[in-house]
């Protein structure tokens, strides 16, 4: 049985078709990773084993698939980054790149951003570092500039930013604590009143705040100039701590007692410390990047949780599995929204325009040959699923065919400078 490759007109309408729908909205995921690789006097790595968190990661990872991936709490060492990467978001259904590391030299615990490099590139990040006396913040606060990977805007000199700031302000009651966490966004709202206007902005990260009445949340959503301000997509002022009407939003702690020598925080679920809020241009859909009504989730959050764990009474908002692992990994929940790209957004672009790439089809095979050196080649379905995925360190690949059904897929090369390009293709067997 042989195998003939052509691209009528109307599998290619529906190939493209449907990689808008699939890749016209993101997801964001914010994730306080709890001490990842990171050692004090009650989290080592027995009490907070790195291969039990890895596992419980990819779990969860796989399960809510974020396009843009920030986290808090992982330990200040450059490898970290790529051992998340290698052991809990690769293989997820989602193929992953991340920011560079940055510290303040001092911290034990920085914030990483990771996103889906298919759909999303990292044009360049920046810190704040100092609050507006010039001292130092407890930790940096990492800015990043990602932006839509769409050739026809990037050509029209119309590229969509999504700039994503990431915070981790300091914890505790104390007055100066406080004080601390309203020096950092004081500085945050600083750097937005110099930001380019024409971009898309979201902050996100574990804020540890307890009412919307601290200085520190104030500063972020009341700021006096509304295009600056960010705002709340669950619009729920109040004192969230201890208080079982705002049970939908609380993400700390997943366990009702400190448990693994006092790593793990207790009390149940009874605080909102995670955090994702949108800037002007998102919420009103200026720059083709809009907020997507009641996207807004906090993982494992099924209002039922109030002073309980994340598992018990049984949690069906999520598989079991991913209750369990949410309980492992960590004892603050993720927080997810969603974003609406468009109105023309394909999903993926050519960045590689003049690459050669022939494709050819027999006897069950797919080949691809490059001029080149390629990194990897995928295959994706209509909907947006990996069929066929070969690492390649050449500029020639053989698949195997077999065991695919007829119809329109996608073909993505990513090539060996990190630049990537795609064909589509008709299979059809006869």
């Amino acid at each position: 049985m042989n195998i003939k490759w052509f691209i009528p007109f109307i599998l290619l309408f529906l190939a493209e078709t449907s990689l808008a729908q699939r890749h016209d909205t993101l997801k964001v995921m914010q994730y306080n990773l709890l001490n990842y690789r990171n050692t004090t006097p009650q989290c080592d790595a027995q009490s907070n084993d790195p291969a039990k968190k890895d596992a419980a990661l990819s779990k969860i990872v796989k399960h809510v698939q974020p396009d843009i991936f920030a986290v808090n709490e992982m330990g200040a060492n450059w490898l970290n980054p790529n051992k998340i990467l290698t052991n809990a978001l690769n293989g997820s259904g989602v193929n992953y790149d991340q920011a560079k590391f940055t510290n303040n030299g001092f911290s034990s615990l920085v914030n990483m951003l990771f996103y889906n490099k298919d759909i999303l590139g990292l044009r360049d990040q920046e810190v704040i570092e100092e609050d507006l006396s010039g001292r130092d913040l407890v930790r940096v606060i990492d800015v990043y500039h990602l932006f839509i990977k769409d050739n026809d805007a990037l050509a029209n000199g119309d590229t969509i930013f999504i700039d994503v700031i990431v915070a981790h302000l300091k914890a505790g009651d104390g007055t100066a604590d406080k004080a601390d966490r309203a020096d950092a966004t004081e500085a945050v709202m600083k750097y937005m009143e110099n930001a380019p206007t024409s971009h898309n902005y979201i902050i996100l990260g574990d804020f540890n705040v307890k009412s919307s009445s601290e200085d520190s949340y104030r500063n972020l959503v009341e700021h006096s100039d509304p295009d600056v301000r960010f705002y709340d997509p669950m619009d729920a002022p109040g004192s969230w701590s201890s208080k079982s009407l705002y049970a939908n939003l609380h993400t700390q702690s997943t366990r009702t007692s400190s448990t693994s020598g006092g790593c793990f925080s207790g009390g149940g679920l009874d605080d909102r410390f995670d955090f994702i809020l949108i800037g002007n241009n998102v919420r009103s859909n200026k720059n083709k990047v809009k907020y997507v009504d009641d996207s807004y989730d906090v993982v494992g959050q099924d209002s039922r949780r109030f002073n309980n764990t994340v598992v018990n009474p049984t949690n069906y908002s999520v598989p079991s599995a991913v209750a369990q692992a949410l309980y492992d990994m960590s004892d603050h929940l993720p927080v997810t929204v969603e974003l609406r790209v468009g109105p023309a957004f394909v999903g993926t672009a050519e960045l590689h325009p003049d690459a050669f790439v022939n494709i050819w089809q027999a006897n069950e095979k797919l080949g691809v040959s490059t001029r080149d050196e390629m990194r990897s080649v995928r295959l994706l379905d209509l909907s947006g699923r990996v069929v066929l995925e070969r690492s390649v360190s050449d500029k020639h690949v053989e698949l195997s065919t077999a065991d695919l059904a007829n119809g329109a897929y996608t073909v993505f090369i990513h090539f060996e400078d990190g630049s990537q390009s795609f064909r589509r293709i008709g299979v059809v067997k006869r």
